[in-house]
């Protein structure tokens, strides 16, 4: 069952008029909620897993660091830890995907959500009381919220793609992220970090490069089996590529039933089959393929209607046609994917490690040695390389530096937008590393990809290698050392080499969906032409309408980043409708 949650924080001493009010409003909502009444903090959940605590709750998967196992209770000593240091002992001994609503002493609150969580937290005000709850629907539901769109946010999004930061789409809700705190006492309402990237990137914690292997290789295979303890038949979603099979040689050891689905397109950079069969034969299971059919995307449709940004792309559509009725037919209760695996495996194209080599280690055959592999990798000459390095060792340029895509936005959605990239991590320290700013970018974006959960989804879709305790331990991990034979995530291909087939560590292309987006262009052309250029962005000013119908009318066939872009604010526009028509309901 979905797992949802509303909880009011109220102002001290105030009556139980607004309380009544939502809880009876609560009382409607489909499935059972338990309701849990602690003085200022009222919290209504559903849904499974949840652990009381004496002055709370904790929704959402909880695991303990040290065993791979789902925690269904809490010791007595730990339930006082958790409450004592006000939710930072989750941080530091338990992950998952929990949210933690705790009473505290004096009238105050807090409410911790977990470091790469899938289980989302927004929040809102509500006169002198705070709102936060799983989902903006039951916010809707408990009839504290009518929806409004804010554009400037919308423009925002669409400037700062992947990249997320507290603020939504929707006037006057906030999300909570991951590895934050929200504390509401006499003072008011305040927000602080818990966890950071950046505690897990600076060279005194730095793992030995000989102990690199075994420690992701170990992390992986923990992770991958607390995931899927919560569930009794996984379908993995493989691809064939490095991440997604290092999932499936997790999964295959584990005692319960798995399903392998690959999805492909009529694009052969699409179609991945010939890997994901290796895959499937050396783990002894079938692979059921299945072809994404562009007729049934409804560009209208948004993927995203029930989320408080556009968090998912048009093509997923399909994809979670596909993944539902599969796992219906396999009798699956989760979809696992291998997303977030470029990520935290520190999948770059840079001469940043390299920089971080030299910064560390001086000049001479090590470096030599990272800058050749990187050279390998880019393609670049090493001169290149070297150049590239050097310059990249200036204190003043060792952020990962990142831009705005203004592509088809008007001047006024540039000037909302801003110039400064919004989310925390990419704020680099005094004296970091270019690589390691370089890879904490990468988890920003994962991070981001993680705010397109839905809770109200009917399967839930788990991403295993987006797991705290991984992450940090990848953080740990010279940035160097993830680059060989010309390849990146090399420290995970080595940890797996002998669980997986020579040709998916060895490779090195990866497939791509450009080829299905440009065939939803090219069927759906005249939907998207009408959504665009007679939409809600266009009349609200947020794209530069002429230059988009320049685009659509263009001779010839469309540049990937064109027809990519175009879909993308298709998939804004349809998100927008869905609000703006319940707006006005």
């Amino acid at each position: 069952m979905a797992i949802r949650f509303l909880a009011l924080i109220r102002q001290a001493g105030e009556g139980p008029e607004l309380r009544d009010r939502i809880l009876a409003r609560l009382a409607a909502v489909p499935g059972p909620m338990r309701v849990c009444d602690y003085g200022r903090l009222i919290v209504a959940f559903s849904g499974s897993p949840a652990i009381e605590v004496e002055h709370g709750v904790i929704v959402g998967a909880l695991f303990d660091r040290r065993y791979p196992a789902r925690v269904d209770q809490l010791p007595d000593e730990e339930r006082r830890k958790i409450e004592g240091t006000r939710g930072r002992h989750l941080i530091d001994a338990y992950w998952g995907g929990y949210v933690a609503l705790l009473a505290g002493e004096g009238d105050s609150v807090d409410v911790v959500r977990a470091p790469f969580g899938e289980l989302p937290c927004y929040r809102m005000t509500l006169g002198d009381a705070t709102v936060v709850a799983s989902d903006v629907g039951l916010m809707i539901e408990a009839g504290v919220l009518r929806p409004s769109l804010c554009w400037e946010a919308v423009a925002r999004e669409l400037a700062w793609r992947d990249l997320r930061t507290a603020e939504t789409c929707l006037d006057g809700v906030r999300a909570l992220q991951g590895g934050e705190r929200l504390r509401a006492d006499a003072v008011g309402i305040h927000v602080d970090r818990l966890w950071s990237p950046w505690d897990f990137a600076a060279c005194s914690t730095a793992l030995a490069e000989d102990e690199a292997e075994e420690m992701v290789g170990r992390s992986v295979r923990a992770c991958v089996a607390a995931r899927a303890s919560q569930f009794e038949h996984v379908l993995l979603m493989l691809s064939g590529g490095l991440d997604s099979s290092i999932v499936a040689a997790c999964l295959a050891g584990q005692k319960r039933p798995l399903s392998l689905l690959t999805l492909v397109t009529r694009d052969a950079v699409g179609d991945e089959r010939d890997y994901g069969r290796l895959m499937a034969r050396a783990v002894g299971l079938p692979l059921h393929e299945a072809l994404r059919d562009v007729a049934r995307i409804d560009p209208a449709r948004s993927p995203s209607a029930r989320l408080p940004r556009p968090a998912v792309r048009m093509f997923e559509q399909e994809s979670a046609r596909i993944a539902r009725e599969a796992a219906a037919s396999e009798g699956a209760d989760a979809i696992f994917t291998g997303g977030g695996g470029d990520n935290i495996f520190c999948a770059l194209q840079s001469a940043s490690p390299a920089a971080d080599r030299l910064l560390t280690g001086g000049p001479g055959r090590a470096f030599l040695a990272t800058a050749t592999e990187i050279s390998r990798l880019a393609p670049a000459s090493l001169f290149a390389v070297i150049r590239a390095t050097v310059g990249r060792t200036w204190p003043w340029r060792r952020s990962s530096p990142t831009a705005p895509d203004h592509l088809f936005l008007s001047g006024i959605a540039r000037a909302a937008a801003g110039s400064a990239a919004p989310h925390a991590w990419l704020a680099t320290p005094r004296g970091a590393l270019p690589g390691k700013a370089a890879h904490i970018k990468l988890l920003a974006y994962a991070d981001s990809f993680l705010q397109g959960t839905d809770p109200q989804a009917d399967l839930p879709t788990v991403a295993p290698l987006l797991g705290q305790p991984l992450v940090e331990t990848c953080l740990r991990v010279p940035s160097w050392c993830w680059f060989e034979d010309g390849r990146n995530r090399a420290v995970a291909r080595r940890a797996f080499a002998s669980v997986l087939p020579e040709e998916i560590t060895g490779r090195r292309s990866k497939g791509s969906p450009d080829g299905f987006l440009g065939e939803i262009c090219e069927r759906h052309g005249a939907a998207l032409r009408e959504m665009l250029l007679g939409g809600l962005l266009a009349r609200q000013g947020i794209i530069d309408a002429a230059d988009v119908e320049q685009a659509l009318n263009a001779a010839g066939p469309m540049a990937p980043a064109d027809f990519g872009r175009l879909l993308r604010l298709a998939d804004v526009e349809a998100w927008a409708r869905s609000w703006a028509s319940r707006s006005a309901a």
